[in-house]
């Protein structure tokens, strides 16, 4: 049912979704829906943890930021993982991935679940991988305001559509192995341009 809640959200948005065709989709009786997940609201915010697993879980992330013992290259592992998700063959047509789509650009009031079981937990183990990257603690202001500038491109190609990237930049190449490298070499040298003052004014 998760699954096939997947897709009717994704084609209809979580307020034209309705309960009765999700049902009648899986095969499953018209109260499964209150019966397994206590409504449509319920079953809606776990169809979004579900879509933002699918991109890369707590667990993968975390093992991805163990993996190396220089931080430089866990950074390139998790680009790595993410880009090779968003790459892959079906991606742009999976419903996990128009359903965060959906629900980046018109929030609904299921976000903050979201955020707070998926997003949150994900965000402090990139900012603890940008803190060692910066050589700063992971509470310095200069890490935080980093961490948006790593994490924001791969929010862009979550929502941005290829078909139109190509449009506005005919020649991008969007090759996943390329992607990687130079989004890992733009953000490395901002971040250590960063980090120097920053470094430099803790020990004055």
């Amino acid at each position: 049912m998760l699954e096939v809640a997947g897709q009717v959200f994704a084609k209809r948005g979580y307020a034209h979704a309705t309960s009765k065709e999700i049902c009648e989709r899986a095969g499953a009786n018209v109260a499964a829906v209150n019966y397994h997940f206590g409504g449509k609201e319920a079953l809606y915010s776990a169809v979004l943890i579900e879509a933002h697993r699918r991109l890369v879980t707590v667990e993968e992330l975390a093992a991805l930021a163990e993996s190396k013992s220089d931080a430089r290259e866990k950074l390139e592992a998790i680009f790595g993982k993410i880009l090779g998700e968003l790459s892959t063959q079906n991606s742009r047509s999976s419903w996990q991935f128009r359903v965060l789509t959906r629900e980046l650009l018109s929030p609904s009031p299921m976000l903050d679940r979201m955020l707070k079981n998926e997003a949150a937990p994900k965000a402090m183990i990139m900012r603890s991988v940008v803190a060692q990257i910066m050589q700063l603690p992971p509470d310095h202001p200069a890490v935080a305001r980093s961490l948006i500038n790593v994490i924001a491109p791969c929010v862009l190609l979550l929502i941005g559509h290829r078909g139109i990237a190509k449009k506005v930049v005919p020649d991008l190449d969007m090759d996943p192995e390329t992607l990687k490298q130079h989004m890992l070499t733009y953000a490395l040298a901002g971040l250590e341009a960063v980090a120097k003052p920053a470094r430099a004014s803790l020990k004055a």
